[in-house]
């Protein structure tokens, strides 16, 4: 049996299968050293010799760097838990040096095309009691990403998005997707192989068997899914009720093979739908070309995350259409974070330009407040699309930390806050994960973007909380920039009575009377509700055109309905936006009446 073969590694000697069983039990820590860049080089290059050594009709300049697609065609379920992807040659990882490595279940494969803006189901369930994803975050990524360059994948067009296995089951049936995309966890071992859901009405936790959901994809008549992505942890552990075989009527699947680390796995599924979905690459390129730039993933070879995902693929020729660029008075694909809070951006932008172009100080501070749906989680987001827009010469570097919960050691709280939203895993850390970001851009400053959750309960976070917190992050994180990175601070507080909250800043907290030794801190007005003439400014700045007859009495029932609550404001703007930024509809938005309905 192929399992009860030995391998060599590190003067020690084991079986395929004991190889197998450690890397199904792979958990990040003490092991993580058992199979670094030695171990994982020795087991490439004895499954290399296994495949080219008997090869002998193979001609010598076939097997050179790549790009080389190699597909390892098997039904057996103890050769494709082998990680193939490891193949080296040389002392190089073929799969950092062009080679695609992937498996497939036969010879005989048809050609697919992923139609222009294809049908996109994202799946993204956090039951309660397992632990968080970070899924809000990661989805508002992708939105962004996929609305910067394709008009019509957002929601409510060709972008589904569910959080539930009923809410699955019935979009599968109804929107019909093409792409379907899972990011949560998984379970599994060589028995077992599972997708965690949340149930619809007390989102209570159901492990779905990937077989099941095989099943549902099936039954949908001639409109199974051409690819489908399971971004989570040990999606192909099963073998034979692993994904990948599961899913073998599906063209192309992509799932992990092992332990998922949640930052690598949002910037890898970040990275693979942006080259099949935008880039129009082929899921065997877009794999290759994901692990050829692993270092500015975040990834690296000295522990098995870059190993994962896989790619089990059922096609001959794969062909994608990309979508067609637009115009920026087209439409602007941020449009809903630039509605209103002119004065307060101005102000952030006007003072990090200084920075960057004085050199001085080495971080500033913003601080915000509203009411609930006054957009104050939505400020955080226009900073970052905005600032990426307008500076030059300068890599915005964005991370997100949730508050710590509890506080008896506030020094190390905050250490261990900003360790994990760096990823690192000591505090000091942080410098070289700012370098490793940054590599590949030389002779460009970076501004560290710092974006805290809103704060909606005073109960931990208060204002002199807040003020230990800031006084920690001038003596501590400031100093672990280093010379070419800035540090831009967001914290924001969605409050009952705004009024109330800047008099206890400033006269009781006197928080603007700080001194800090790099820092400076900024309190921006109160984020309010919307006006009339706010939204005239948008329509007019974003070249929006609505029929100036209608206009006016359209935005006064939008006012009227929402009573200038910002969040409920958007949208209300979504569809009338998105009729007048659509061709099909333009001539009529032109020459026709325009009327607008609530329901």
């Amino acid at each position: 049996m192929i399992l009860d073969a030995e391998i060599h590694i590190k003067d020690h000697t084991l079986s395929l299968g004991q190889l197998v069983d450690s890397l199904l039990a792979f958990q990040s820590g003490p092991l993580e050293d058992a199979f670094d860049e030695r171990w994982q080089l020795e087991v490439g290059q004895y499954l290399y010799e296994q495949i080219f050594r008997a090869a002998e009709n193979i001609k010598p300049e076939l097997l050179r760097d790549g790009p080389i697609e190699v597909r390892i065609i098997t039904r057996d379920e103890h050769i494709a838990r082998l990680p193939w992807v490891l193949l080296s040659r040389n002392g190089v990882f073929l799969s950092a040096a062009g080679w695609s490595v992937a498996f497939s279940s036969s010879t005989h494969c048809q050609d697919h095309e992923l139609p222009p803006s294809p049908q996109t189901l994202i799946c993204l369930p956090e039951p309660a009691g397992v632990p968080r994803t970070n899924a809000t975050v990661h989805l508002d990524d992708i939105e962004d990403m996929l609305s910067a360059s394709d008009r019509l994948l957002i929601r409510d067009r060709k972008l589904r998005v569910v959080t539930n296995w009923e809410d699955f089951l019935q979009a599968t049936h109804e929107f019909r997707p093409h792409v379907v995309y899972y990011y949560g966890h998984g379970i599994g071992d060589v028995n077992t192989s599972r997708l965690v859901f949340a149930s619809r009405k007390k989102n209570e936790r159901i492990d779905v068997p990937i077989v099941d959901v095989a099943n549902e994809l099936r039954s949908v008549n001639d409109s199974s899914p051409l690819l489908v992505y399971l971004n989570c942890c040990y999606g192909d552990v099963g073998g034979i009720l692993g994904a990948g075989r599961q899913l073998s009527f599906v063209p192309a699947v992509i799932t992990n093979y092992t332990l998922a680390n949640i930052p690598a796995a949002q910037a890898q599924g970040r990275s693979l739908l942006q080259s099949i979905l935008l880039d129009a690459k082929p899921p065997h390129v877009a794999i290759r070309d994901m692990r050829n730039n692993s270092g500015r993933l975040g990834l690296s070879f000295k522990d098995i995350r870059w190993m994962t995902p896989l790619l089990h693929y059922q096609y001959d020729r794969w062909k994608a259409n990309s979508p067609q660029p637009l115009g920026r008075l087209e439409r602007d694909p941020h449009w809903r974070f630039k509605v209103d809070r002119v004065r307060q951006f101005a102000q952030v932008s006007y003072l990090t330009r200084q920075m960057l172009r004085e050199q001085k100080p080495r971080s500033m501070a913003y601080l915000w407040y509203g009411q609930e749906g006054q957009g104050v989680d939505l400020f955080h987001q226009r900073l970052k699309v905005e600032l990426q827009e307008d500076l030059r010469n300068t890599l915005l570097y964005e991370v997100r930390p949730e508050w710590p919960i509890e506080l008896s050691n506030p020094h190390l709280s905050w250490q261990e806050m900003l360790s994990e939203a760096f990823d690192v895993q000591e505090f000091d850390d942080i410098s070289s994960r700012i370098r490793t970001q940054t590599r590949g851009v030389s002779d460009r400053r970076t501004l560290v973007y710092v974006r805290h959750q809103s704060v909606r309960s005073s109960k931990l976070i208060t204002p002199a909380v807040l003020k230990s917190y800031l006084e920690w992050w001038d003596c501590n994180f400031v100093p672990l920039l280093g010379n070419q990175a800035f540090g831009l601070l967001g914290v924001s507080f969605v409050v009952r009575n705004p009024p109330n909250f800047l008099r206890a800043l400033n006269e009781k907290h006197r928080i603007t009377d700080l001194e800090f030794n790099a820092t400076v801190l900024q309190v921006l007005d109160e984020m309010e509700k919307l006006s009339k003439q706010d939204l005239m400014a948008f329509l007019q700045t974003h070249n929006i055109r609505l029929p100036p007859q209608r206009r006016d009495r359209l935005l006064e029932r939008i006012l009227k309905e929402s009573n200038g609550n910002y969040e409920i404001t958007l949208e209300l703007l979504k569809e009338v936006i998105e009729r007048a930024w659509d061709p099909e509809t333009e001539t009529q938005l032109d020459n026709t009446s325009f009327d607008y309905s609530y329901d």
